[in-house]
């Protein structure tokens, strides 16, 4: 039983480390990334800040494995 367990800890681990180093992400990754980052800069309220929300969502984006370009 504790191999089992194990075994899905080192493939959840691996699952999600491997986009940042493997292959590009896909375009719905990234539209899901950007839509979860835009959800977290709007909860922090920044208001009139456009260049710190700007930032924020930019460094969200980098922390997910994606370029720095955002839209």
């Amino acid at each position: 039983m504790r191999i089992v367990i194990l075994t899905g800890i080192v493939v959840a681990a691996f699952g999600l480390i491997a986009p940042a180093g493997g292959a590009p992400p896909t375009d719905d990754a990234r539209v899901t990334a950007l839509a979860d980052c835009n959800r977290q800069a709007r909860a922090k309220q920044f208001g009139r800040r456009y260049i710190q929300r700007r930032n924020f969502v930019k460094d969200c984006m980098i922390d997910r494995g994606f370029p720095a370009q955002i839209n």
